[in-house]
């Protein structure tokens, strides 16, 4: 049990360490947070400065599968300053003096303490969004009707939630009626999706490789059940009565035979000469 836990919490710590790397050298990304999202997160312990990374903390203990008479193993949570390497770190650093420094440009009344808090959200809330794009929910979906379907359970649930009343026959044409996703005030999920579109010509490719798999499975297959088959029509099943009750079932393979040939000799001998 502990190995398996092991292996989980070292692969969470590689696909963390992934996010961490794309997001460094990501120049395609526009993340636009506010002080207001950062505080919200706090308040809502997404966010614990007091562990790092801030936004990996998992409340939730492991212990589920875990039977009371043995001893709970200690859960890790994912973490990718414990195998970051020096020319990561630097330019992690590197990323949250520029950050810090356009936060003074553009604002001069806020506090230092609070930039320097603000400058390594951004860049956390950077690398958060590069390690939900394969771990998030709308990993799960396969196009925008998948996704527009999310969207829609998501705001029926928020509705139940609120004690809102909700028709459960209403059916939009063309999708959800909401443009946003419920409860995103950080506008996390606004990030997800346009990651997701923009991931959509790899997620096609790779449809294509994992179909182009299947049909090869599926020939394979079809070949099996032929050949299964022309062995059933070359045998025939059939039980010996032997004595009472009992009797003996037995599997017979037809051979097929070609016309009997006689030799010269052998057939003047038959006909008397």
């Amino acid at each position: 049990m502990q190995n398996i836990e092991a292996q989980g919490e070292r692969k969470a710590d590689i696909e963390l360490l992934q996010g961490l790397e794309e997001a460094l050298h990501c120049t395609t990304c526009q993340i636009a947070v506010t002080q207001a999202s950062m505080a919200d997160d706090i308040q809502k312990c997404s966010y614990i400065t007091s562990h790092y990374p801030p936004f990996f903390l998992n409340n939730n203990s492991r212990d589920d599968d875990i039977s009371p008479t043995n001893t709970q193993s200690p859960s890790e949570d994912p973490s990718f300053w414990k195998h970051i390497s020096v020319a990561q770190r630097e330019r992690y650093y590197e990323l949250v003096e520029q950050t810090l420094n356009h936060i003074l440009d553009e604002t001069k009344d806020i506090d230092p303490e609070v930039a320097v808090l603000f400058a390594h959200y951004q860049i956390d809330f950077h690398i958060r969004q590069h390690y939900l794009a394969l771990r998030g929910i709308l990993a799960f979906c396969r196009n925008a009707d998948d996704m527009q379907q999310l969207r829609h359970w998501q705001w029926k649930m928020h509705d139940i939630d609120n004690m809102k009343p909700v028709n459960q026959h209403q059916v939009w044409l063309l999708g959800c009626k909401h443009a946003g996703w419920p409860d995103d005030k950080n506008l996390e999920m606004m990030h997800q999706t346009l990651m997701w579109k923009r991931a959509w010509p790899a997620r096609r490719k790779r449809v294509a490789e994992v179909r182009a798999r299947w049909a090869i499975i599926m020939e394979e297959r079809r070949k099996q059940r032929e050949m299964l088959l022309l062995k059933q029509k070359a045998t025939i099943t059939v039980r010996l009565y032997c004595r009472g009750e009992l009797m003996d079932v037995r599997e017979l393979k037809r051979i097929a035979h070609s016309e009997p040939t006689l030799r010269p000799g052998r057939l003047l001998q038959s006909s008397g000469f």
